[in-house]
């Protein structure tokens, strides 16, 4: 007999076109769980967005090469309505979080994000 089937990775794009920010983040959500899909500029990102059937979360950068974090967050709030939205940037005005906010995401986060609150945004109890 076996055990009680274990619930599938939560899946989370992560727009990020930074290395070291980008390797990070995936080291914290891996071991939180989630299954992470990167992603290095914005049109990627979309694409990505749409070609993946269920994202759980995004986490996306303002500044991103080719297409910027606004119309990342707007393109995934389309195509994936469920999805949970993080920005994040390193810029810090309350002009660039409404707009965030009013682009779809659900939470806005400034660089340098730490751990605990990363976690919060996305819902996931610290371990």
């Amino acid at each position: 007999m076996t055990g009680p089937a274990e619930d599938p990775p939560r899946t989370v794009l992560l727009a990020e076109d930074d290395d070291d920010v980008a390797a990070a983040f995936t080291k914290v959500l891996e071991r939180s769980g989630f299954l992470v899909h990167r992603a290095r500029a914005g049109t990627e990102a979309i694409g990505m967005a749409s070609a993946t059937p269920h994202l759980d979360a995004a986490i996306v950068d303002m500044v991103l090469p080719g297409v910027g974090g606004l119309d990342v967050v707007a393109a995934i709030r389309r195509t994936q309505p469920g999805c949970r939205i993080i920005a994040v940037t390193g810029f810090s005005a309350p002009a660039i979080e409404r707009a965030f906010l009013a682009a779809g995401a659900d939470r806005f986060l400034t660089k340098p994000v730490e751990r605990a609150d990363l976690l919060a945004a996305l819902d996931v109890k610290p371990a």
